[in-house]
């Protein structure tokens, strides 16, 4: 582990998550139509199978929370609102987005959906924290 403060460590990791939710679909769409049409300047949309459609939908929901997750991580750091709760709540947002990035694409409907909701209880324990 790093010298991070845990909320801090959760926020870089889940940025990494990130990136790796763009990159899954990119690489498998690339895989599938060649490296031309990955350098290409795609005028022409490629086919995608279901469980590449269901990793871009994860990663735009990723993109919707990782923007307030951040923000709110920063507010705790920077205002000295840390503690336990802060600390478990980041936790339980990055793991559950880890969880969500996996069961989305795999088509597990209810354990996703039970994975989105840990994220957002994740967020408002940091936000417990601060009030």
């Amino acid at each position: 582990m790093t010298s991070l403060p845990i909320e801090l460590e959760m926020l870089l990791w889940s940025a990494l998550l990130y990136v790796a939710q763009v990159l899954l679909p990119a690489t498998a769409i690339d895989a599938k139509e060649g490296v031309a049409f990955g350098l290409s300047n795609r005028e022409t949309g490629p086919t995608k199978s279901a469980w590449v459609e269901r990793a871009e939908r994860a990663f735009v929901n990723m993109a919707e929370n990782l923007l307030p997750f951040a923000v709110i991580v920063l507010v705790a750091q920077t205002s000295g609102q840390t503690g336990e709760t802060s600390a478990m709540g980041a936790m339980v947002f990055f793991f559950s987005r880890l969880l969500y990035a996996v069961l989305y694409p795999l088509g597990i409907t209810v354990f996703r959906s039970l994975a989105w909701a840990g994220g957002i209880a994740g967020m408002g324990m940091v936000v417990y924290q601060i009030v």
